[in-house]
């Protein structure tokens, strides 16, 4: 029985097969223009993949949903995903700049340190994993970008040549990239509220990524949350209801819920079975809690979705 809460994609020409019908037979490494993937008002429902991305959008705007959290994009946003993350796309205008993709064999297999991910934090679980940047730096980074485009695509150059000379162009990139974020970031005190909400957002994405040594996700309580945010539960409700009009207790049913959602969505799991995935003893109170925060019951909300044309 299918137990993934939304599509995973497993290599790149899957997933670039699926979302837009794009070939490609390079299954460790792609790197793409925005306007490939669609134009204003473009969607792209959210999925899984295997990949890490780094993507620089220079020009548009929109939002971006990372394991459930939306980010607003605008010219000058870099992102960086690990893989796994739940992510999904709204355009509001056109995008420029582009989107890369790579696997951890791709990197690995050509580096000589045992976790070469580690060297960048922002692929670290649990980080901030969006910023803001300046119009220079966004101009650097963009070249940079347009630079591995156009080796990824010599046509005067072997493959195993041309991926061998994308790889060291890609720690280039990812190196400045890691300047430019710890400097973004580091203009940001932590002890000032936007930080803390900042941490909050990450610490909840953590405790619903996939791990495969746990059977089913761990669920965040609000001291949990406070004890890691080395806070008062207390405060941490008062700042995150002033900054974003919400408790910290109902950031994290809400987050369940999102979850839930995804799960009746896409898993042929009975809804009792979902109740116990998330950690509800008893399938009368899941159906209660989600209720109470979708108006439906999550029968009624599967039946609905059923009954949409396909």
């Amino acid at each position: 029985m299918e137990t993934q809460s939304i599509p995973y994609y497993d290599n790149l020409p899957d997933f670039l097969k699926a979302v837009k019908s794009i070939d490609s037979t390079n299954r460790c490494f792609g790197i793409f223009p925005f306007g490939q993937f669609g134009g204003p008002g473009e969607v792209i429902t959210p999925f899984r993949s295997s990949s890490y991305v780094a993507a620089l959008v220079t020009e548009g705007t929109g939002t971006i949903h990372l394991d459930g959290v939306p980010y607003q994009v605008q010219p000058g946003t870099l992102y960086f995903l690990r893989p796994w993350t739940v992510r999904s796309i709204h355009k509001e205008d056109q995008w420029q700049g582009h989107v890369l993709m790579f696997t951890a064999e791709y990197v690995s297999k050509r580096s000589m340190l045992f976790d070469p991910m580690q060297e960048y934090p922002f692929y670290r679980k649990g980080v901030q994993p969006l910023i803001h940047i300046t119009p220079e730096e966004t101009s650097e980074l963009a070249d940079q970008f347009n630079l591995i485009a156009i080796e990824a695509a010599h046509p005067n150059r072997s493959k195993p040549d041309r991926l061998d000379l994308v790889y060291h162009l890609l720690q280039a990139l990812l190196i400045k990239s890691r300047q430019t974020y710890r400097q973004t970031l580091s203009a940001i005190e932590y002890s000032q509220p936007v930080s803390l909400v900042e941490r909050f957002q990450s610490l909840l994405q953590m405790y619903y990524l996939p791990d495969p040594n746990q059977e089913a996700p761990l669920l965040l309580t609000v001291h949990e949350a406070a004890d890691r945010l080395h806070i008062h539960p207390h405060y941490l409700s008062d700042i995150l209801k002033k900054y974003t009009g919400k408790t910290a207790l109902q950031h994290i049913r809400e987050r369940t819920a999102f979850e839930a959602q995804n799960l009746i969505r896409n898993t042929n799991l009975s809804v009792a079975e979902i109740g116990y995935q998330l950690n509800f003893d008893d399938p009368s109170n899941f159906t209660k809690f989600f209720k109470s925060i979708t108006g439906r019951t999550p029968r009624a909300y599967r039946d609905q979705l059923l009954a949409l044309p396909v």
